[in-house]
């Protein structure tokens, strides 16, 4: 069986263009006109007909009101099943809803793009890189300004980062870095930054004011903070087992240890190790050399709805 190609439910979920429901309405008021000029309404059949006419169109409005409400019953309550999945990174399960939600039209601009940054997600955290780049990069070509669109920009920075991209993801988080303001979103740019330095061995710029980075995760990102947390925690390990020229720097790599061993538990407080590695497959080296802590009540991610 072929694996389902998520980036299909991006054209999938396109509106209607609202100039053709215009039009509809505009041949059919066309056709009624015609038609009333054609019948002779003094006559019994002319009569029967516009009666007819009346009642066809008294029903097809009720239908069309009927599964229009249906329809966005259906939406709200795939996108609240969508969301909640998410949230709690269960992002197999979070596919289901998302193909019921995005798999037709979606008039909602609101519900379409969360369902699309969701379903952007649910790409990454399965693998599907590749994938997850396009639908980002559909986001923000269709909202090249706004909060939407940076977010989706973060997301296919990270992306590109994880497919070895560099340079790319470097330009991206340059241009976000510039006019980023909303909290969440400088935040999300700066774990961008601090997944990207890492990256390319730049440990100690990674570590530059860290305790602010801590602060900003913790207002920006709620229990995501883990992912800075984590990466800090894998910045300092590193750091760590670089060579070392005196007994200064010695002292230095016990201190870059214990710090690390301190974030990484930080991290798991906030959420499962499994978790943070399926963000970070690098964080698997931290899960395998520290002891994780019991996340804190209802902050960890994975458990039952």
């Amino acid at each position: 069986m072929a694996e389902l190609n998520l980036t299909d439910l991006i054209h999938n979920s396109q509106p209607y263009r609202r100039l053709t429901k215009i039009s509809i309405f505009i041949l059919i008021g066309l056709a009624l006109l015609v038609w009333s000029l054609i019948i002779d309404p003094g006559s019994e059949r002319g009569r029967l007909i516009s009666l007819f006419l009346v009642w066809a169109i008294l029903v097809s409005l009720g239908l069309a009101t009927v599964i229009s409400a249906a329809r966005r019953q259906g939406l709200t309550k795939w996108s609240r099943q969508a969301s909640d999945l998410c949230l709690l990174e269960r992002w197999p399960e979070a596919i289901k809803p998302l193909q019921r939600l995005l798999g037709k039209p979606v008039a909602s601009m609101q519900i379409r793009y969360q369902g699309l940054l969701e379903l952007a997600g649910v790409a990454e955290h399965t693998g599907r890189l590749d994938q997850a780049n396009e639908i980002y990069q559909a986001i923000a070509q269709e909202q090249p300004s706004g909060l939407l669109g940076n977010l989706a920009l973060v997301g296919k920075a990270i992306v590109l980062l994880k497919l070895d991209q560099l340079a790319d993801a470097d330009t991206i988080i340059r241009q976000l870095e510039i006019g980023a303001e909303a909290r969440s979103l400088k935040a999300l740019v700066m774990l961008a930054r601090l997944y990207q330095q890492i990256k390319t061995g730049h440990y100690s710029e990674a570590l530059e004011k860290e305790s602010h980075k801590c602060e900003l995760a913790r207002v920006g990102l709620s229990t995501k903070a883990a992912y800075v947390y984590a990466l800090l925690s894998l910045a300092h390990k590193r750091r760590a087992r670089l060579p070392k020229a005196n007994e200064s720097a010695n002292k230095d790599q016990v201190e870059d240890d214990t710090q690390a061993e301190l974030n990484w538990q930080r991290a798991t407080m906030l959420l499962r190790p499994d978790k943070l590695v399926e963000k970070f497959p690098e964080l698997a080296q931290l899960d395998s050399t520290y002891s994780s802590v019991a996340a804190l009540p209802g902050a960890s991610a994975g458990e039952e709805l």
